[in-house]
């Protein structure tokens, strides 16, 4: 067995923390407060999506006998990690910690999402692509004989990588909120999983149920940060007239 040591270890010798990326300032959030008036799930909590960003992503899941959050995959070329911050008649206890697969199910991860007081609110945090392209993909599978019924691929790229193009998502390069890849691939998946020929299994011929989207509000927050920014430029225009006579 080693001996103690009192000797001291040099500063230079230990870990460092590196300063913080000036322009990216350094920013706090209270996760309860910020899903408490959160527009939909899968929320993200900082304004920092670019390359190699982490980026956690709150979900409040809530039971009642109207409650109909369906089931569907999700698959991502980079890893997520769900932290549940509290959780009642889940199948996922409050403090747990998960590390998902790149292919994984989603539901309400509820024990009965049709139980009034029932709940969960997790952070799913993704580590964003470094080099190269980032690839996300949402599949349905038919609810009578379990065939893949959709599958909607998109290009998840974040800013700063060559691949990235705001306008794939809905958005501009120069909006003030940038649309979260995820949240907008998800309302296209659900437009697709809910036409015709997405409730239709081509393996049974089975007509499968319109996916229930009120409760995932993915729609809402892709028209609402569309709302955001345009409101953002209309601001702009509207305080040009004044700096322009402030700089006569």
């Amino acid at each position: 067995m080693s001996e103690p040591t009192t000797e001291s270890v040099p500063l230079e010798e230990t870990q460092q923390i590196s300063p913080a990326d000036p322009d990216r300032e350094p920013l706090k959030t209270n996760v309860f407060e910020h899903m408490a008036r959160s527009a939909g799930q899968l929320m993200p909590l900082f304004p920092y999506d670019h390359a190699g960003a982490i980026v956690p992503c709150g979900a409040v899941l809530i039971g009642s006998p109207d409650a109909d959050y369906g089931h569907f995959f999700h698959w991502n070329t980079v890893n997520e990690v769900v932290v549940v911050y509290g959780a009642h008649r889940s199948v996922m206890a409050t403090g747990q910690i998960m590390a998902t697969q790149n292919l994984h199910g989603v539901n309400s991860y509820l024990r009965d999402e049709k139980e009034e007081g029932a709940y969960g609110l997790m952070v799913v945090t993704q580590h964003q692509a470094e080099e190269g392209d980032q690839s996300e993909a949402m599949i349905a599978r038919c609810q009578e004989c379990k065939a893949e019924i959709v599958r909607h691929e998109y290009d998840a790229t974040p800013a700063g990588l060559p691949g990235y193009d705001a306008t794939r998502h809905g958005g501009a390069d120069d909006d003030r909120v940038s649309q979260f890849p995820t949240t907008v691939g998800s309302s296209r998946f659900a437009d697709i999983r809910n036409s015709d020929a997405g409730r239709t299994c081509k393996e049974c011929g089975h007509v499968n149920k319109p996916f229930t989207t009120a409760p995932w509000g993915w729609h809402r927050t892709v028209t609402q940060t569309t709302a955001v920014n345009a409101a953002y430029r209309a601001l702009q225009e509207a305080g040009q007239p004044a700096l322009q006579e402030v700089s006569r």
